[in-house]
């Protein structure tokens, strides 16, 4: 009976080893943008404007939704849990003022990035900003907030919640 064995050295072992560690974090990571805080995209709520080239989605009430997400038409959005609202100026801030209510503060205005801090979008609710998954034909998932008027909330889980 032959039998052959293969002498491998450390450092092919080494090679292998972070070869296979990459090809694996780079699977399970994906991509994913982020949302920051931005006083332009506030103001902008604030007057009305409406985004040029922008489809829009509300999360929530049909009158006072919870959050509004405004993201660039070459990046639609992935999910049943927003409504596309065809906006106006006119829809846009009377979904501002009832979001404001009595509030002493916020709702907040924040800009939605993509992976390489590139503006795709806005994003406009008193609640945190939700985790920005980038697809790779473009589309986006984000993912709603989930709470009442009072402040409380839960994040849906992407895995789980996100069509």
């Amino acid at each position: 009976m032959n039998t052959r064995c293969w002498k491998i050295g450390p450092s092919v072992v080494a090679a292998l080893t972070v070869v296979l560690t990459v090809v694996i974090a780079a699977g399970c990571a994906g991509r994913y943008g982020s949302i920051r805080w931005d006083n332009g995209v506030e103001k902008s709520f604030v007057a009305g404007q409406v985004l040029p080239g922008h489809r829009y989605y509300t999360a929530g009430s049909d009158t006072t939704p919870l959050a509004i997400l405004a993201l660039r038409e070459d990046h639609p959005l992935r999910s049943d849990l927003w409504a596309e609202v065809t906006m106006t100026p006119e829809i846009l801030a009377r979904f501002v003022d009832r979001m404001r209510g009595t509030r002493t503060e916020g709702p907040w205005g924040r800009v939605v990035l993509d992976d390489r801090n590139n503006p795709i979008g806005a994003w406009y609710s008193v609640f945190d900003p939700t985790p920005v998954k980038l697809l790779d034909d473009g589309g986006v998932v984000v993912a709603p907030p989930m709470g009442d008027t009072q402040g409380t909330m839960s994040i849906p889980r992407m895995d789980r919640d996100m069509k």
